[in-house]
Order: structure tokens, then sequence, then C-alpha cells
């Protein structure tokens, strides 16, 4: 009998267990690119607009409680509309224990990502920043001020490359348009790389307008190279430039792309630095409109360096593709603060640059490999 009895009440506790899983919430931050709440608002009891919590869960039924005024299920996540002030938040569903979710007051017309995981998930930061430490000589005096940049996670996707029809005055290489399938997700760098961050690894900073929050410059692509091999070393991870894929699905916004001629506007003084506006000189990363994945200046201020070859498109659809045919002549993408011409600055645009070249508008921007 009392075999039956501990034999029952462990297979009571084997289906508890099943069932009684735990989730996790891996990440709450506010989203100022994301225009979600003002765009469709929902009202509390008072008339006020609400803020509005984007909740990622692979779960369909999903119940939230707390001061919520409204839900909705849309596209593999949650839309959670809360009264301004509200600051927490249980979810309930049939498979996994409820999880209550403390956060920040949340402000009225401002949208939030909140992500859930479920146990075993893996789960990618939507934002790392990496941290360089302050340096000092053997008697204590400071050598080198800390240097901190953020990356951006990018999510795997489809896209369409080349000159598509928003892409006025394109040009031949811009040809034939073609389906790419970005396979893997990745982090970029949030901004160009700037003359801080160069300097705290090279030890110089060969740039023309000199400002440690401005794009450096004056760098070759081979130099690029020795950067990044310094920088690897420093962090013990890997960094590199992107593919021009990669690049230019990031410079048309990813998966919530807008399809714009520019990266993250139709208008290009919105959201880049070139002739018509710089007055002659770089400018500090992060001061014009982000793009729509939260990306700075891919287009205008300078030049960056993509991985591959110019070499021309291909005729079908590719996956992960790298232009790999041996040239003298690498990619550059996104215009310049000296690009005459706004159509330098269309997320299509495509120019060579030889590989030991150097100029007062051309930089770079990191891609944070993550098949190591």
């Amino acid at each position: 009998m009392k075999k039956i009895f501990f034999a029952a009440i462990l297979l009571c506790f084997s289906f508890c267990s099943l069932y009684a899983q735990e989730l996790t919430m891996s990440d709450f931050h506010v989203d100022s690119s994301d225009l979600a709440a003002q765009v469709h608002q929902v009202p509390d009891l008072n008339g006020d607009p609400c803020a509005l919590i984007k909740v990622g869960l692979a779960v369909q039924d999903a119940k939230f409680e707390g001061d919520v005024v409204k839900f909705e299920y849309k596209e593999g996540e949650y839309w959670v509309y809360l009264p301004a002030g509200s600051n927490w938040l249980t979810i309930k569903t049939t498979e996994f224990t409820p999880l209550r979710c403390d956060f920040e007051s949340v402000k009225s017309k401002s949208t939030y990502i909140m992500t859930v995981t479920k146990p075993g998930e893996n789960y990618l930061k939507p934002r790392i920043t990496v941290e360089l430490k302050p340096q000092a000589n053997i008697i204590g005096v400071q050598t080198k001020k800390p240097v901190n940049f953020d990356l951006l996670l990018v999510k795997a996707g489809m896209f369409k490359m080349g000159a598509t029809p928003e892409q006025q005055n394109a040009d031949k290489d811009e040809q034939p348009v073609h389906w790419v399938k970005i396979t893997k997700d990745f982090y970029m760098g949030e901004t160009e790389v700037t003359q801080a961050l160069w300097e705290y690894v090279m030890d110089s900073n060969p740039s023309t307008f000199q400002d440690p929050n401005k794009p450096v410059e004056m760098v070759s692509w081979d130099e690029c190279q020795v950067f990044i091999k310094k920088l690897n070393e420093l962090t013990g991870v890997r960094f590199r430039l992107p593919t021009e894929a990669e690049w230019e699905y990031v410079a048309r916004g990813g998966n919530k792309t807008q399809l714009t001629q520019y990266s993250g506007s139709a208008n290009a003084d919105e959201v880049g630095w070139y002739y018509a506006n710089s007055q002659n000189t770089t400018h500090a990363v992060k001061t014009k409109k982000p793009n729509e994945l939260g990306f700075y200046d891919m287009s205008g201020n300078v030049w960056e360096f993509c991985m591959d070859y110019k070499n021309d498109y291909p005729k079908g659809d590719v996956s992960d593709p790298i232009g790999s045919k041996q040239d003298k002549n690498r990619v550059r993408r996104g215009g310049a603060w000296d690009s005459e011409s706004v159509d330098n600055l269309r997320v299509a645009f495509r120019r060579r640059v030889e590989q030991d070249t150097r100029e007062r508008s051309l930089g770079l921007r990191l891609v944070l490999d993550l098949s190591m």
C-alpha cells in the first residue's frame, strides 16, 4: 500500500513538474523609435492615451492581469495597453505558472518592448554595451579614458536587394533586384566607429575633423582590419566589417522596413549629413534621426566599408551572400558629408574603393559575429 501511495505521489509530482514550468522576463525597455502607441492609441478610463507593451511570447493562450485596459495577439506578440504610471502585470497561461512582471512606471503614448522566454530558450539581448575600461601606467597615471559603444540585435530575415521601385535614379550596378535571405541573427554597431573608440584601440587618431564623438575617418580598409584584430584581442569576441548584404538589410530597416529611399526616411535631411547640410564637416554620431531598427547615420556622415569585393549582383535568389571574387576594389556604402548628390545616401547605392584608400569621408561600422 505504501509503495502505491509513494508511486502516486511521484506520478503527481511528475505531472506537476511537467506543467508547472516557469517563464522569465528577459528584457524590458522603452523603444523610442516605435510609434505604435501613438499611431494605435487606446484611451484609459479617464480618456488619456495608454502606454503600449509589446510582449514577445511564443504562446497562443496568454492572459494578462493588472491595470490592463486591453490586450490582443498580433503576429507573434501580444499588445498590452496599460494606463500611464502602471508598473506591473501578470501573465497567465495554461502551460506555465503565472509570471508577475515588475518594471519602471510606463508613460502615456510610449511603446515598450518586453521579452518573455520559456524554459530552455536561448535569448539574445536587443542591445549590448561593450565597455572598455580606463587604463593607467605603473605609477597610476591614466593613459586611456573608458570608452563604451552599443550594438543592436538584428533578427534574420529576407529582403529585396538592389534597385527596388522606391530607389529613384538607380545605377546599373544595383541590378538585378534579387531576394536575399539573412539566415542568422547578428549584432551591428548602433553608430559608426567613433574617434574615441579608434584611439583607445590604436593609440592614434588619423581623423581630419578631430572630435572623440565624431566618426573616425582617414582610415583604409586594410587599416580597419588591423583595428578589428586588436579590438578582438581586447574583448575576446569576434568583430568584423558587415557584408554588403547585411549592411543593406540593416539600412533598409530589416524586418521593420518602411521601404524608404534613405535609411529611415524618404527625406534625406532627417537622417543624414551630406553636402547640402553638413557645413563641410563630419558631425557627432547620433545627431540625426535613427532608422526603423534604431541605427544612426547609415545615410550620410561618412562612407562605411563593407567586407566584400565589389562584384556584380547574382541573377537569382541567394542566402548570406558575400562578394568573394577577388578584385582590387572593396565596397563602400551610405554616402557622406561631402556627397554632392543626395543619391549617394540611398540605401541601395554602391561605390567601389581600393583597399589602401584613405579619405576624410570614409569610415566603418562593426558587426559582432555570433557564428563562433
